[in-house]
C-alpha cells in the first residue's frame, strides 16, 4: 500500500486550492475527483471577505493567480481565458405574483453595493473553468491528480487512513495520514465519521439551469439607474415560494435557481421552473426568450445539511461538506476559503490537534450563524419591511469586518482566518442573528415591522459605516462621504482615516 500525507477528496475549488498549499510546504498530497474536468459545478458568486482571503493566500504562499481570481479587474488583465461576471453588489426585488414591476415600485427594490467601480468589484465565478485551472495550478504544485476516481471504503490501520479507491483501472487502497473531504455534503462524511448534526429550520429544493437569452431585469422592468446596474450583481426575486438567484457572465449566459421552499410537485423541473415564473409578469417577460445550455433544467434537494463533527482523528471536512444552507447572500466561497485558509495553517502548523479543534469550533459556531440568517430571510422575505432590514444586519456585520481589514485597523494575515465568520463568537452578533429569526418570526403586523426596523437600527448604528437604512430610495452605493462620516466608528480621526483611503484600493498610507 503506497502512502501520502494528504489525501483531498473532491477538487472543486477549495479542494484544488487546499491540495496545492499543502504541497508547497514539502508534502505529498493525493486529489482525488471522481468525475473529469471541466465539469459543472455551482457555487459561482463571491464577495468582499472572499477576495480578502485570496489575497492573503496568494501573499502568503506566493500564487498570484489567486490574487488575480479576487477582483474583476485583475481577473481580466491576467486570467483572461477563464470565464467570469462582473458583481458590482446585490441586488433585491419583491416580485408579487400576478403584478408587474415597475419603476415606480422602489420598495420592492434594494441595491447594496459591494465596490465603488469595476475595477475592484467582485467576480460571477465559471466554475468549470475556474476549477479545471486550479486542478492544473495543483499538479504544477506537485499534487497527484486522479479523476474517474471514487473512494468506496476508509478504515483506520495504525497511524494511517487505508483509502479505497475505485478507478477504470480498477480498485487501490491508499494510506493517508490525513483525509479532507472537499465533496461537498456526499456519504464520505459519514464514513469518516461525522456524524448527523441538528435539525434545521427550514428547507428548500433547488431548479437551475445555465441559461443563454434572458433579458435584462432593469431594462425588463424600465428601472431608474442605481449605484451600479441592477443586473450585474448578486439578483435576488422574492417571490411567494421562494426566491430565483440570477448570476449574469460577460459571455451574456445567465446562471439561474429557483429555490423552492416546498419540494416541486411537478416530475419535470423546467415545467416546474416555467409554471413558477409564469405567476410573475415582469420575471416571465425577461426570461420569455430563455434557452437552456446542455443538460438543460436540473433538481437537486432538499439542499440543507449539516454535520456533528467537522473533524476528527486523521480527518477534517471543508466548510461545503459540513454543512450548506442556501445561497442566501452568497456566503459560500467565503466561507469555503476560510476553511482551505485554516486548515492549510492546521496541516502544515506544529499544533494540529490543537489547530483542528479550533477549526470544529468556528465552523459549529458559523453554521449556527448562517441557519439563524438565512431562516429568517425565508421568514422575512414576502415582506419588504421586515426583509430589508434584515439584510441591513448582514451587510452591516460584513462590511464592518472588510472595511477593517482593508484599512489596516487589524492586521490582515494569517490569523485573519480565524476570526468568525458573520461575526461568530464576536459580540453582539451571534445574539443578533438568533434574535431577528426569533422577532420575524413573531412579526404580525406593520407595527411589527417598524420595530424591527428600529431594533435593527439601534444594533447596526456602531457598525453601519455606508449609511444603511438611511436613504429613501434603498439605493445604496459605495460612497466616500459616508465613510469619511463614520470615522468615529473604525476609531479613527479624520485625518487618520483620510490617509488609510488608498488601502482601499490596494493602495498603501
Amino acid at each position: 500500500m503506497s502512502s501520502v500525507d494528504l489525501v483531498v477528496v473532491g477538487s472543486g475549488f477549495a479542494g484544488s486550492i487546499l491540495a496545492r498549499l499543502v504541497a508547497l510546504s514539502g508534502r505529498q498530497v493525493l486529489l482525488l475527483e471522481r468525475d473529469t474536468h471541466p465539469r459543472f459545478a455551482l457555487g459561482e458568486s463571491s464577495t468582499p471577505l472572499a477576495a480578502l482571503c485570496l489575497e492573503r493566500l496568494a501573499g502568503r504562499h506566493g500564487q498570484e493567480d489567486l490574487a488575480a481570481l479576487a477582483s474583476y479587474g485583475r481577473w481580466r488583465q491576467a486570467l483572461p481565458a477563464l470565464r467570469c461576471g462582473l458583481k458590482r453588489g446585490f441586488t433585491f426585488y419583491r416580485q408579487r405574483p400576478d403584478v408587474s414591476f415597475s419603476s415606480s415600485d422602489s420598495e420592492s427594490r434594494l441595491l447594496v453595493a459591494a465596490s465603488p467601480d469595476d475595477e475592484v468589484a467582485d467576480c460571477h465565478w465559471m466554475r468549470a473553468d475556474v476549477d479545471k485551472a486550479l486542478v492544473d495550478r495543483a499538479i504544477d504544485a506537485g499534487v497527484h491528480f486522479k479523476d474517474r476516481a471514487e473512494v468506496i471504503g476508509i478504515d483506520r490501520r495504525a497511524s494511517l487512513m487505508a483509502v479505497d479507491v475505485q478507478t477504470p483501472k480498477g480498485r487501490e487502497t491508499i494510506g493517508a495520514r490525513f483525509v479532507v473531504d472537499g465533496t461537498g455534503g456526499g456519504p464520505l462524511a459519514q464514513v469518516l465519521g461525522a456524524g448527523r448534526g441538528p435539525s434545521l429550520p427550514f428547507s428548500s429544493h433547488l431548479i437551475y439551469a445555465h441559461l443563454d437569452g434572458v433579458a435584462e431585469f432593469q431594462a425588463a422592468a424600465a428601472l431608474p439607474d442605481g449605484p451600479y446596474p441592477d443586473d450585474q450583481a448578486a439578483v435576488h426575486h422574492l417571490l411567494d415560494e421562494g426566491w430565483i438567484y440570477a448570476l449574469r457572465f460577460d459571455s451574456g449566459r445567465l446562471s439561474a435557481g429557483l429555490l423552492l421552499e416546498n419540494a416541486p410537485t411537478s416530475t419535470s423541473p423546467e415545467d416546474t421552473w416555467r409554471a413558477t415564473l409564469s405567476r410573475y409578469p415582469t420575471l416571465s417577460a425577461a426570461f420569455a426568450r430563455a434557452r437552456p445550455y446542455g443538460p438543460g433544467f436540473r433538481a437537486a434537494g432538499p439542499l440543507q445539511r449539516r454535520r456533528q463533527y467537522a473533524a476528527g482523528p486523521g480527518w477534517a471536512l471543508l466548510p461545503h461538506s459540513y454543512a450548506f444552507f442556501d445561497p442566501f447572500f452568497s456566503t459560500g466561497l467565503a466561507w469555503s476559503l476560510l476553511g482551505v485558509e485554516r486548515l492549510a495553517d492546521a496541516l502544515c502548523g506544529p499544533e494540529r490537534e490543537t489547530a483542528l479543534g479550533r477549526y470544529a469550533a468556528l465552523l459549529a459556531d458559523e453554521a449556527d450563524q448562517q441557519a439563524a440568517l438565512i431562516a429568517a430571510a425565508y421568514s422575512a422575505r414576502r415582506d419588504m419591511a421586515l426583509f430589508r432590514p434584515l439584510t441591513f444586519l448582514y451587510f452591516a456585520c460584513v462590511s464592518y469586518a472588510e472595511m477593517r481589514l482593508r484599512l489596516g485597523l487589524v492586521p490582515n494575515d494569517n490569523a485573519a482566518a480565524w476570526r468568525g465568520f458573520l461575526g461568530a463568537g464576536q459580540p453582539p452578533w451571534p445574539s443578533v442573528f438568533a434574535e431577528a429569526r426569533t422577532r420575524i418570526e413573531h412579526a404580525r403586523d406593520a407595527a411589527d415591522a417598524a420595530s424591527f426596523k428600529k431594533w435593527v437600527q439601534a444594533v447596526i448604528d456602531p457598525y453601519n459605516l455606508i449609511g444603511l437604512g438611511e436613504d429613501p430610495s434603498h439605493l445604496y452605493g459605495v460612497h466616500l462621504d459616508r465613510l469619511r462620516a463614520s470615522h468615529a466608528r473604525l476609531g479613527l480621526s479624520p485625518a487618520e482615516l483620510k490617509a488609510r483611503l488608498p488601502r482601499l484600493r490596494g493602495g498603501q498610507p
